[in-house]
């Protein structure tokens, strides 16, 4: 409790707390005038001190500088390297926009103005990321005693609609045409294309087909293993999946399998092998980039003469879009893309689904207009009397 007493005709204030050593500390001011001033000066530091931000010091780093370190110590030892990148790229836009600025300075009218700036030249998406990145640091800050209010409280996140995901995937009749393309250059000269015709079959991401072995391949089973990834960053060793979902067993059909043992039959042929038994490798032993793939899948959907330029990640998008045209359940794609949750595939696919639903509504009237006209057709039938 404060304690606040009179002195020389004077109010005086003084109120008790522990600081972050455990050490019992006081705050007081004297020379108050009137009683309900010390009283109101008091209860704000109470206040502070059931918060637990009493006797921390704002500090005077940038918010740039603040972000960086706050970053090395909380987040990176445990984050992947592209998600590393993400947060790196985070810092840049900081650093950016808040030049000059400490973060106990910034105020919400300036972040919003920040995040209106951002957002005429960003999606949305994007948006969403560096303010969910600079929120985590804010709040830490906050808790720590580094700064006194949350500057992102509230903030409204602007930009630019995000490529709508039907621009995203080839439709049915180009992925026939681009499988047939692919199908006439079976070569591990020529890994790529391979990586891609897998992508297409499986719908995995292109970090987990350059990390796929051998050992994963279970014609036997009609199965591949997906169970780790490849670092396509450092292009020189394994890393986790992107989630623990993300390690499954898919099937796959016979065909598949035909096209990876004539390409592995090949490989033997040329004598390329690779120590960790990688299956798609260069002559130089290295794994193709995902440059190189998206240059060959541009040059590949021009000479098909495809309605859509899409990006390597589109072949998993035409992959689940087309099991949803066909009508398999959502969840066991979900399961089959390796996505965290079910959400995450709803979310994404929500357009196809949707309108999936449209034709299924039309399916469901004309199915309830042919048992009224069953009806109705049964009302002008003939009656017959029992004799």
């Amino acid at each position: 409790m404060a304690s606040i007493v009179k002195k020389n005709g004077k109010w005086l204030a003084r109120v008790s707390y522990y600081n972050e050593l455990g050490q019992r500390s006081y705050k007081n001011k004297s020379g108050f005038q009137l009683k309900r001033d010390a009283e109101a000066w008091a209860a704000n530091w109470e206040k502070e001190k059931f918060d637990g931000t009493i006797g921390k010091v704002e500090t005077n780093q940038l918010f740039s500088d603040y972000f960086l370190n706050w970053y090395h110590t909380f987040k990176e030892p445990t984050l992947s390297l592209a998600t590393k990148r993400r947060y790196l790229i985070t810092h840049k836009v900081v650093e950016q926009y808040f030049s000059g600025y400490k973060i106990a300075d910034i105020t919400r009218l300036q972040y919003q103005q920040f995040l209106n700036d951002y957002g005429k030249s960003h999606a949305i998406a994007s948006s969403q990321k560096v303010n969910t990145q600079i929120k985590a640091c804010v709040h830490d800050a906050l808790d720590d005693g580094h700064i006194k209010f949350d500057f992102t409280k509230k903030a409204k996140i602007t930009g630019h609609a995000g490529k709508d995901i039907s621009l995203k995937f080839l439709d049915a009749d180009d992925m026939m045409k681009l499988i047939a393309y692919l199908k006439l250059d079976i070569n591990p000269v020529h890994p790529t294309k391979m990586m891609a015709l897998t992508a297409l079959y499986t719908g995995a991401r292109f970090e987990e087909i350059a990390g796929l072995t051998w050992e994963d391949i279970s014609p036997k089973f009609g199965t591949i293993s997906i169970n780790k990834a490849w670092n396509t960053l450092e292009n020189n060793s394994f890393k986790e999946t992107k989630n623990a979902q993300s390690n499954r067993i898919i099937r796959v059909n016979s065909e598949l399998f035909d096209m990876l043992n004539q390409y592995h039959n090949a490989q033997k042929m040329l004598g390329l092998t690779s120590s960790n038994n990688l299956i798609f490798i260069r002559k130089n032993g290295k794994v193709p980039s995902s440059n190189a793939s998206n240059n060959m899948l541009h040059t590949a959907l021009k000479k098909i003469g495809a309605k859509k330029a899409i990006t390597f990640h589109g072949l998993r998008h035409t992959h689940a879009s087309y099991l949803i045209y066909k009508g398999v359940s959502i969840y066991y794609i979900s399961e089959r893309l390796g996505h965290a949750n079910y959400t995450i595939t709803m979310n994404i696919y929500s357009h196809i689904i949707h309108e999936m639903e449209t034709a299924e509504n039309s399916k469901l009237v004309r199915a309830l207009d042919e048992l009224n006209g069953a009806f109705l057709k049964s009302r002008k039938a003939p009656s017959y009397q029992r004799l």
